[in-house]
């Protein structure tokens, strides 16, 4: 076998070069497999996003589950004030998390909450989001000795979380009786943004602008108001004064459907190559053997798997770069390995990187390409990256 490593280095030379791997444990402690984050990317993301805000537009980043994979804490760092109005979780217990790590940006928890949790979540200077005539009525009962911050969800038409029209005058007589239930914001959430064709957005738009109407004329209104996710927002569906909540779109991936524009990826998935050798024609490859070699072919092996978030359904579909080349995946995806077929790249060798999601010389394999063979989004593909992949943060 070739001795070259070329664009393929093997993990001593790249931990040498790369700042970013100096973060990492000593290369013998850990197998070869982590996902390296970009956060000056991230940043350059943030700064591209306030750029398309009209006026007095600010951005909540929401960094749920775990920012998408990408690691809700070391992204929070990266939000400063200028750019980012708040942060915006699903979690109480994500909250907290951001919290504990020395948050100190507003935070919004989007999911339902008990009373207990509305007050704790007070108790951390964190804002409930109200998404039905339950959750008001508890965060009124705990603002009876104490203020609490609160954003009121509205159903324009998604049919899941917020009040509907025929709760808005009770919640009204809740709110006016609540004098230390403070409202900083009313929001909804757009079903199909990422469908530009789709007219329902704008009838969403003209619903939420309907049912602020009823509410103000009962008495309750608040000083911001936000609608737009990460699609509307790179659409223009923020008003003026809105806040955008943006978050696949600032992790790089496309928010639209149709694909389109995308800023710049944050994650780089990469292993190496563990093991190589040459099978005759004929021979089968991993469990089921559903893969044969139509010839004499150099098989490698790789140290990740379906329990790392490597989709099993990729198995004899998906494909790697190594040495700037894409490689197929040949055989079903295991827990733990994954094999290709690199007989079309000669000098491919050990300790190669290859790299799963991200790019490698002039070629790319994105988030999309994966949800397209496995019928998912975007979103799942970063989501499913385990906790057993190390992220590498580059500043």
């Amino acid at each position: 076998m070739s001795g070259e490593r070329g664009q393929g280095a093997g993990r001593g030379a790249q931990m040498a070069n790369s700042r970013e791997h100096d973060l990492r444990p000593a290369p013998c402690a850990l197998r070869p497999t982590w996902v390296d984050i970009d956060l000056a990317a991230f940043r350059r993301n943030l700064d591209a996003i306030a750029r398309m805000l009209p006026e007095r537009s600010r951005i909540i980043a929401v960094l749920k589950a775990n920012a998408y994979g990408h690691g809700a804490v070391a992204l929070a760092r990266e939000c400063n004030h200028d750019r980012v109005a708040m942060l915006a979780v699903a979690l109480l217990e994500e909250a907290l998390e951001l919290r504990a790590a020395g948050i100190t940006l507003p935070i919004l928890v989007f999911g339902s909450l008990t009373r207990e949790q509305i007050a704790a979540a007070t108790e951390q200077g964190i804002a409930a989001g109200i998404v039905g005539p339950e959750e008001l009525a508890a965060a009124a009962d705990v603002a009876r000795d104490r203020d609490v911050v609160a954003h009121l969800k509205l159903d324009s038409g998604m049919g899941r979380m917020g009040l509907v029209e025929s709760d808005l005058a009770r919640a009204a007589e809740v709110i006016r009786a609540a004098p230390r239930l403070r409202i900083d914001a009313i929001y909804t959430h757009y079903a199909n943004a990422g469908d530009p064709y789709d007219p329902f957005t704008q009838t969403q738009t003209e619903t939420f602008q309907r049912m602020l109407t009823v509410l103000r004329e009962a008495g309750v209104d608040a000083p911001v108001h936000h609608a737009a996710n990460s699609a509307a927002t790179m659409r223009g569906f923020v008003a003026p004064g809105d806040y955008a909540r943006t978050g696949i779109v600032m992790l790089g991936a496309a928010p639209l459907d149709s694909g389109g524009a995308r800023l710049e990826p944050l994650l780089r998935w990469r292993t190496e190559i563990v093991r190589l050798k040459t099978l005759p024609a004929g021979h089968g490859v991993g469990y089921g053997t559903t893969f044969h070699t139509a010839r004499e072919s150099r098989i490698a092996t790789l140290p990740v798997g379906y329990a790392d978030g490597y989709d099993r359904l990729l198995s004899n579909k998906g494909e790697v770069l190594v040495r700037g080349k894409r490689a197929p995946v040949v055989g079903r995806v295991s827990m733990d390995l994954v094999t290709i077929n690199v007989t079309g790249i000669p000098a491919a060798d050990l300790g190669d990187e290859v790299v799963l999601l991200g790019k490698q010389g002039d070629d790319e394999i994105p988030a999309e390409e994966h949800a397209a063979l496995t019928g998912t989004i975007a979103y799942e593909v970063f989501c499913r990256i385990s906790a057993r992949v190390p992220r590498v943060y580059k500043a």
